[in-house]
């Protein structure tokens, strides 16, 4: 439900305080800390510093929200412990490093999560749902700032050569390179392998610090989850932590729980195999990268190898042009400017909105409820009666949550309740004074964009068309506080595809339509464009002279493909 904002809040803060081992979309539900929250001991001393046991607690309650509550406890404690201990190593490795964060800095990003919520009372109870006061919110986005820097020092300190930068764009330039010149994106390719290569020798220090830690004057509710090995498969150790972090990754990948261990035996099994079969193959292992990293490593190695030993005649690769033609053809395509604007309903729309509520509430009762918001709600609980089912305060907007809350069970609400999402009647259907909570179902009038109000948007569009085509400004010009994009899009496929849109198929057709080089406004339902075709290509037979370069590219991908799933039977 639109409405229900307080679990998408609490990802925007969750998002800026995890620490080092990163989970995939990350969902914090809104939850009761347990009772560990409470402990003012801290848990141990990792090389003399205390780690607060709130910060354990609080991290392996984010992992269980992410996995819906789901997994071994001691499996997801030892991931919790080892996440808080990197984090910490990762404070020192910044104090070593002379790495500051000013006041200034803390506070700026502070209030830019607060404004996000926009509601400082709903953003208090937020923080306090997390374990936070403002004082201890503060210090962990001041410790966010610096993981960051960190980091960010290891990139600028990566070193990355020419002749890696033009192995990369050799090894793309038929996929993510096509069409540009190696000039044109060697900045983005820099950057992109400084990156690669700064996060690699990050890990390789955390790695390092992590195997000279001192771990002590540990309180007894966390002995036994020190980092140690496991379990050893084919030669290759994995620790009880490298376990975990395997043991989530399949659960957040859909394993069910009662599958997880055979399935685990196998993961740890594949994982052993890359780096066995890399060394047997003459790639050379990091040993100072950890044992998961060091197998991704192994196998982009792995890879590279099999790749440079290939051999191929030009006989071998006419037949493969034969085999796979289509692929070369040159496909109808178009290059196209496109700026989007999706326009907001007018005070006459809102109004229009609040005149149909008002109309409801006249004829709306307890009886005929569900039926109404079946009819005429704009919200998706339409299909169940406009039920909400049992809420808590902060979970829904503030003046919703007023009204729910203020409301007399079996009754509906007196006035029509405008939120931002538009009018809305409320039928209170019970409540549980000991919990705190309001069970409610709702019709939702959803204040709608009129044509009235989209051909207004349409003639200012036409304007600003006008001042494109003049050379009065450019689609980058376009304001900001309306228009999105406004860029090129190279290579729209017929199909409807647009790179950097989407899947838009009338605006496509719009676009393949339009005269080359016109700058023109169109509504398509309720959105207004302002597009501009600059390049449009028609079908091409292909022939194996003017495309061998892709073709050799083609061919040593498919080949090396093939060697790799010989190997590990993928």
């Amino acid at each position: 439900m639109a409405i229900r904002k307080f679990r998408s809040k609490m990802k925007i803060i969750v998002i800026i305080i995890t620490v080092a081992f990163a989970l995939s979309s990350i969902i914090a539900s809104y939850y009761t800390m347990s009772s560990q929250l409470s402990m003012k001991n801290y848990a141990f001393k990792v090389n003399g510093e205390k780690v607060d046991a709130v910060n354990i607690a609080r991290t392996k309650n984010m992992i269980s929200a992410n996995l819906q509550n789901r997994g071994d406890d001691k499996v997801l404690e030892t991931l919790a412990i080892n996440q808080v201990i990197e984090d910490e190593l990762i404070q020192q490795m910044a104090d070593n490093l002379k790495i500051k964060v000013s006041n200034s800095d803390v506070n700026k990003e502070y209030d830019m999560i607060q404004d996000r919520v926009k509601d400082k009372e709903q953003f208090k109870r937020m923080l306090e749902a997390q374990g936070y006061t403002k004082v201890t919110f503060k210090k962990e986005i001041e410790k966010s700032l610096k993981r960051n820097k960190v980091l960010e020092l290891f990139i600028e300190n990566a070193k990355v050569s020419d002749e890696d930068m033009l192995k990369q764009y050799n090894e793309n330039k038929y996929t993510m390179y096509a069409g540009v010149d190696f000039d044109s994106v060697k900045d983005g390719i820099k950057k992109s392998l400084m990156q690669q290569e700064g996060n690699k020798e990050f890990y390789k220090e955390l790695y390092a610090m992590k195997n000279k830690v001192k771990v002590d004057d540990v309180r007894e509710q966390f002995t036994n989850f020190e980092e140690k090995s496991q379990v050893t498969v084919d030669g290759v150790d994995f620790t009880n932590v490298d376990y975990a972090k395997v043991y989530v990754s399949l659960l957040a990948g859909g394993v069910k729980p009662e599958e997880i261990n055979a399935q685990m035996d196998k993961a740890l099994s594949y994982q052993a195999k890359i780096i066995n079969v890399a060394k047997e193959n003459g790639v050379v292992i990091d040993e100072n990268l950890p044992v998961l990293i060091r197998a991704e490593v192994a196998y982009r190695d792995l890879a590279e190898n099999l790749k440079s030993k290939i051999s191929y005649t030009d006989k071998d690769l006419e037949q493969y042009f034969k085999e796979n033609k289509v692929k070369y053809d040159i496909k109808p395509s178009a290059d196209a400017y496109i700026g989007i604007y999706n326009p907001e309903p007018s005070a006459l729309d809102k109004e229009a909105a609040k005149t149909k509520a008002e109309n409801i509430m006249k004829v709306v009762t307890v009886d005929n409820f569900a039926s109404k918001a079946k009819a005429e709600s704009d919200c998706p609980s339409a299909a169940n009666g406009g039920d909400l089912g049992w809420f808590e305060k902060g979970q829904m907007v503030p003046e919703f949550e007023k009204a729910a809350f203020n409301g007399k069970v079996g009754e509906i609400y007196p006035e029509v309740v405008e939120t931002q999402f538009g009018y809305h009647i409320i039928y209170v259907t019970d409540k549980n004074e000991k919990e705190n909570k309001v069970k409610a179902s709702h019709i939702l009038v959803a204040s709608k964009v009129s044509d009235a109000t989209l051909n207004e948007e349409l003639k200012e569009a036409q304007e600003l068309a006008t001042k494109i085509s003049s050379g009065e400004m450019t689609f980058k010009e376009l304001p900001d506080s309306k228009y999105a994009y406004g860029d090129v899009s190279k290579n729209i496929s017929e199909t409807g595809y647009i790179p950097g849109v989407g899947f838009n198929k009338d605006l496509v057709d719009s676009i393949y339509k339009a005269p080359l080089q016109k700058v023109e406004a169109l509504k398509i339902g309720d959105t207004i464009y302002i597009i501009q075709k600059v390049r449009e290509n028609e079908y091409k037979s292909a022939e194996f002279s003017q495309v061998k370069d892709k073709v050799i590219d083609d061919y040593l991908n498919e080949k090396t493909s093939s060697k790799l799933q010989s190997l590990f039977g993928e």
